[in-house]
């Protein structure tokens, strides 16, 4: 998903509600101070992205917090 395709995604939503994100069994408010852009390895091909590595090709991502 881009930053384009998200705004798009949240624009259908109710634009009055707070935004939680799930930590372990609990559940946390997002706070903008949490949202970073960070460079991170290329995704795989089954969509995982590990974290960045001197031996593989980096790109920058829209990073939300998370477990």
């Amino acid at each position: 998903m881009t930053v384009s395709e998200l705004i798009a995604f949240l624009q259908t939503k109710p634009q009055d509600i707070q935004v939680a994100y799930r930590c372990c069994s609990e559940q946390c408010l997002l706070e903008a101070k949490e949202i970073d852009v960070v460079k991170l390895c290329a995704p795989r091909p089954d969509g995982w992205i590990q974290n960045s590595r001197s031996d593989m090709p980096k790109q920058e991502y829209l990073l939300l917090p998370g477990n």
